[in-house]
């Protein structure tokens, strides 16, 4: 998978100006999100695992853009496709700074495309990350990704009732690593990192 993800990943980094294009064509909605930390994850608890709280969804009544608001696109079938999120505005360029975010849908799998920061109308973004989610019946079950600076990393979603109590994460870097997450309580949100006989509050820290 670390190979595939690599290939595709320079297949992608060239496509920004196509990628806006085709997401352009394909939504058919959006609606807003709110906050430093981006309301919507494609991976489940990508956030939190950070110790971060998301931010929060506003609804489909129309916003302007502003600082730390995030526009998301829906598909025919009510998917998110796409996402422009909104940093921070230039004066003299007339223009936002955005991160894009494109997410590629099909039957079996997610892959998300995750751009660093352009001016909103400006097609010079550097891919900075691509991410593969492998679904099974619409739930995910495992996540893969691949970043510019050659890091990967791999999460298993382990589930009871279709609720994800466990998360397993490998990560490869300058060193191998792995991460056990257990998702204790879901209200409030409690997640926790077992590292042999500790057990390390992961969030809220």
């Amino acid at each position: 998978m670390n190979d595939l993800l690599s290939e595709k990943y320079h297949e992608y980094k060239k496509n920004y100006s196509n990628l806006k294009e085709w997401l352009a064509d394909s939504a058919i909605e959006e609606f807003w999100g709110v906050g430093t930390i981006p309301a919507y994850s494609l991976e489940p608890y990508s956030s939190e695992l950070q110790g971060n709280t998301p931010g929060k969804i506003l609804g489909k009544k129309k916003y302007s853009p502003a600082k730390n608001r995030q526009k998301l696109f829906l598909d025919s079938n009510g998917d998110i496709i796409g996402e422009i999120r909104y940093s921070k505005f230039i004066e003299r360029k007339n223009d936002w700074i955005v991160y894009r975010s494109f997410y590629l849908r099909s039957e079996n799998e997610v892959i998300g495309l995750i751009f660093g920061s352009a001016l909103e109308n400006k097609d010079d973004a550097i891919l900075n990350k691509i991410i593969l989610v492998e679904l099974d019946g619409g739930i995910i079950k495992k996540s893969y990704s691949h970043s510019y600076d050659n890091k990967k990393s791999e999460r298993s979603y382990i589930y009871n009732d279709n609720i994800i109590t466990n998360i397993e994460e490998r990560v490869w870097l300058n060193k191998y690593v792995e991460h056990f997450y257990s998702i204790e309580k879901i209200e409030p949100l409690k997640i926790v990192e077992k590292v042999q006989s500790e057990v390390i509050p992961i969030y809220p820290e």
